[in-house]
């Protein structure tokens, strides 16, 4: 496969898994309650350890499935994984599009298990440090793997196909494309603007954001059938 198709194929699905909401939830919440308890300073500090601890498991990911792809499926995935993966993706866009939200007009909370959100909101009302907001948001992103892990695996499968460095490089690409709505709100605050400010701005288009993930996942799946199956 042509190393044009593995970049175009990475930056969908980067694309595709910026969409999901969740990690984006997670940091509105840490801005909105630590802005509360601490200085401005350290609050950036927080977000800015919490964008890493997103980044991490992403960059994690993608080497850990690069490794056993690369050891357990000769190399790449077959065809008929691709298939699955794409139908996965497809699925879940579909999910999107019907479910991705609960149902409210101010709200933005998302289709998740009440013990399981409560527990993120517990984190971010208790975050003080480094760690915490590491882990937070490890916990964040982890939590979007019903959505990510079939994009996870066509991510490492596309690195698979490059050679060398720019194997790297792909997986740092697809990393800091997760990571642009995270690093977009944290400049906007940074900026003067307030996490209240956001949340409304994401209640006011959650519909623009369900229809937009969907489509970018359904997309995502057209590509990987056309460019990687037939």
């Amino acid at each position: 496969m042509s190393d044009i198709v593995c970049i175009a194929t990475i930056i969908l699905a980067g694309i595709a898994q910026a969409s999901l909401q969740l990690s984006l939830g997670g940091l509105v919440l840490l801005y909105h309650n630590s802005l509360g308890k601490h200085r401005r300073r350290k609050t950036r500090h927080l977000a800015k350890d919490y964008i890493f601890g997103s980044c991490a498991i992403t960059f994690l990911m993608v080497c850990t499935l690069c490794f056993l792809i690369g050891n357990f499926f000769s190399g790449a995935l077959a065809t008929e994984w691709l298939v699955i993966c794409a139908g996965i993706l497809a699925g879940s866009g579909i999910a999107m599009w019907l479910l991705y939200y609960r149902r409210g007009k101010k709200t933005t909370e998302l289709w998740l298990p009440k013990p399981f959100t409560r527990f993120i909101q517990k984190k971010a009302r208790n975050t003080n440090d480094g760690v915490e907001a590491f882990s937070l948001g490890l916990l964040s992103s982890f939590a979007e793997m019903p959505f990510s892990f079939a994009v996870y695996f066509v991510v490492a499968n596309c690195v698979l196909h490059m050679n060398g460095v720019y194997q790297v490089i792909a997986v740092v690409i697809y990393t800091v494309l997760t990571a642009v709505p995270l690093i977009a709100l944290k400049l906007r605050v940074k900026t003067g603007r307030s996490a209240v400010e956001a949340q409304k701005w994401r209640v006011k288009n959650k519909a623009f954001s369900r229809i937009f993930s969907g489509s970018a996942f359904m997309i995502l799946a057209a590509f990987v059938l056309t460019y990687w199956v037939l």
